[in-house]
């Protein structure tokens, strides 16, 4: 009999403990409301991105509202190195990447920003909030959010930290390799919540500032050589002349086989909007079209091609990223 007791008593414990270890935390019932009541919202701070031997700068400002029957999204990107803008835009035409240095915008359809998780959106933090594998802990200035990630387009991040103030607004964001290296980190500077933004500021624009960065690529720099070549070989680089453009050209073999293609771009004289067709693939720094068998990106004046029938669409983004930080002469 006192054994029975024992058990009983045994048991309840365990059912005690694991109540207080899988009950939501006081700060992610507070989160709970805040971000179910959540409108609309401004975010402004700084970016670093971490590419190997450079770091990117960017400032970051990120407006949304909901709509009537949708959710509008304005993700600008100011690339402090470059001195170039470029915007990512939602609204209830379509979903727009509007690029300066071409005095182009691409509009395209798909689900854009919310079809794959993006570290400087609330509706991103709050999911990560809501992993069963996140820890939350007090500090002085608020709620530290420590889990686990996955980001489709960004292999090498694997554990993220959000710190949260006293009302639940981001004070910073910090993600984190497998060997618990900073890949990228955002401090916000100001965040508003349900605060008045105007229908306008979605609005897809008609003409652009094509001002041209003092860094822009020249003929000199190409090509460009991956860092990421999945154990292929480069086997041959060649050029030739298209309509006055010179194409470069490096054809890799190996695990896996694949064809770069890298022409500089002239901006154009007046803005055009392009349709493009293709799924939309964004790594936060570049945004790529995958069409099943290419992948189509531009990183300042440079349009990029992967073409490969063995490489996923991670990997031809991982390929074109790389391209930005490695020139070998």
């Amino acid at each position: 009999m006192k054994k029975k007791y024992i058990l009983i008593g045994a048991g309840a414990l365990i059912i005690i403990v694991c109540l207080f270890l899988f009950r939501p935390s006081s700060f992610t019932k507070k989160a709970d409301q805040v971000f179910n009541d959540l409108n609309s919202y401004t975010l402004k701070g700084e970016m670093e991105i971490n590419k190997g031997e450079d770091i990117k700068n960017y400032l970051v400002e990120i407006n949304f509202k909901k709509g009537e029957n949708d959710q509008y999204f304005k993700v600008s990107l100011f690339d402090k190195n470059l001195n170039q803008e470029q915007i990512l835009l939602r609204n209830k035409e379509g979903v727009f990447v509007i690029t300066p240095s071409l005095n182009q915008i691409f509009k395209f359809e798909g689900e854009w920003p919310l079809n794959s998780p993006k570290p400087y959106l609330i509706q991103t933090m709050y999911d990560i909030i809501k992993q069963e594998d996140s820890i939350s802990e007090k500090t002085k200035d608020g709620t530290l959010i420590k889990s686990k990630v996955n980001y489709p387009n960004n292999k090498t991040y694997k554990t993220q930290e959000i710190l949260f103030d006293k009302d639940s607004k981001p004070i910073s964001v910090h993600i984190y390799d497998d060997e618990n290296t900073l890949q990228l980190q955002i401090l916000f500077s100001s965040v508003d919540y349900n605060n008045d933004i105007k229908d306008e500021i979605f609005d897809s624009p008609k003409t652009l500032d094509n001002t041209v960065s003092s860094s822009i690529l020249t003929e000199t720099d190409l090509p460009l050589y991956p860092v990421s070549v999945y154990d292929s070989q480069l086997v041959n680089s060649s050029t030739y002349e298209v309509n006055g453009e010179t194409r470069h050209i490096l054809e890799y073999d190996g695990e896996h086989s694949f064809t770069v293609v890298q022409t500089l771009k002239k901006a154009q004289g007046d803005t055009q909007t392009v349709f493009k067709s293709g799924e939309m693939i964004d790594t936060i720094e570049m945004v790529g079209f995958y069409d099943g068998g290419s992948c189509l990106g531009y990183y300042q004046n440079l349009e990029m091609n992967i073409y490969s029938q063995t490489l996923s669409v991670d990997e031809m983004m991982s390929v074109m990223s790389s391209l930005q930080v490695a020139v070998m002469k």
